[in-house]
């Protein structure tokens, strides 16, 4: 249980370190990872020998990809963003069932016989622009690290170039001259422009205020594609169409053009009055009256106040002149107070009244504690 709560509490504080609030505004970032293309299962339009098309898988290897984003901030959780994309790489095999007699490409020119039956790969690669359209939803912005998920809308553009040696089984010799031409080939030299769409997610890591390092996965489908092919004396399949399907993951950084929102104004500070009593005819500092000074330095610290004014006063019990003086005593005990609380002498100012401006209007030789005091005007 402790254990749970411990994580918990780590996980609440990683996305709770900053207050920040994302930024409105224009943003710019690159990505760059790796892709794992799941290849083209392509069909002919036109039939094999036996009457049915061919259906083949053209596999691609994984490769490098690279993106370029253009995004705005709508608000906190909300962005777009315009992405161009590219993912590359050499095709890895053509290959196809058992129904027709043709069932494959292997390396062209090559002879294989018997005794040397290895079919080998096809000369050619397969590169893939793709621009979309992307919304994104940010689940804790402003924090440390942020999930996020999206979706986007676009165009894939592939371009596929393929020459490749005809087989009839797959690891077996290709067709001889007994039945046609010692080498049967395929070319295909074609691009074509298609419908995608890709469903996104990742951890966004804030490293300052402005950047972003993005780690974001992504899957690529969309419409068919369509290639036109070009084989030998009858071997003539037409076009390969076929969907293109695709995960990357890329590791990227995130600019914020926006400048970064202004800090919570400081709250305003205003003049203010904090009043110390006395007992009966004493000007030692209670705990109650040690309390009051403390605040009221912190006040004026906090505010960074220009004119402190401390003024002691009495109730009209005594003399006037004693009154005057226990006044003053009283003054002078609050300001020294306030020097020790940080308060600085320079902006300290001490006066004192005697009897002569009590805060309750009395006879003479009346005791009224509301009377017996030291007032403090802060002012900034």
């Amino acid at each position: 249980m402790k254990l749970k709560l411990l994580a918990g509490a780590a996980l609440a504080a990683v996305f709770t370190a900053t207050g920040a609030a994302a930024q409105v505004g224009w943003y710019g970032a690159v990505d760059l990872g790796y892709h794992w293309p799941e290849g083209i299962e392509g069909t002919s339009s036109a039939n094999a020998p036996n009457g049915s098309p061919y259906v083949w898988d053209f596999n691609q290897e994984d490769d490098w990809a690279g993106f370029a984003r253009l995004g705005y901030q709508l608000n906190d959780n909300w962005r777009v963003e315009l992405e161009l994309g590219y993912r590359g790489g050499d095709i890895e095999s053509v290959r196809g069932g058992t129904t027709n007699a043709v069932v494959g490409l292997c390396t062209p020119g090559v002879t294989r016989t018997a005794a040397s039956p290895v079919c080998g790969s096809p000369d050619g690669d397969m590169s893939t622009w793709t621009v979309m359209g992307n919304i994104i939803y940010d689940f804790a912005p402003g924090a440390t690290i942020n999930p996020f998920v999206g979706a986007g809308l676009g165009v894939n553009h592939t371009s596929m170039e393929v020459l490749g040696q005809f087989s009839n089984i797959p690891g077996t010799p290709p067709f001889t001259a007994a039945t046609g031409p010692a080498f049967q080939n395929l070319a295909i030299d074609d691009d074509d422009t298609a419908f995608a769409w890709q469903v996104l997610a990742g951890l966004a890591w804030r490293a300052t205020d402005r950047l972003n390092v993005d780690l974001t996965y992504r899957y690529l489908g969309g419409s068919e594609l369509d290639f036109a092919s070009t084989g030998t004396n009858t071997l003539q399949p037409g076009v390969f169409s076929g969907e293109y399907r695709d995960q990357s993951v890329t590791l990227g950084l995130r600019y914020s053009f926006a400048a970064p929102p202004p800090p919570p104004p400081a709250p305003a500070f205003e003049a203010r009055q904090f009043i110390v009593y006395f007992p009966f005819d004493q000007y030692i500092l209670t705990p109650e009256a040690q309390t009051v000074v403390t605040e009221a330095a912190n006040y004026a610290r906090g505010g960074n106040a220009t004119r402190v004014v401390v003024v002691g006063h009495a109730d009209t019990s005594g003399s006037q002149a004693y009154n005057v003086r226990l006044s003053e005593r009283r003054a002078k005990a609050v300001a020294d107070a306030l020097v020790s609380a940080g308060v600085t002498q320079t902006s300290l100012s001490v006066d004192w009244k005697g009897e002569t401006m009590p805060a309750v209007a009395t006879g003479d030789g009346v005791k009224e504690p509301l009377n017996r005091r030291s007032t403090i005007d802060i002012n900034p």
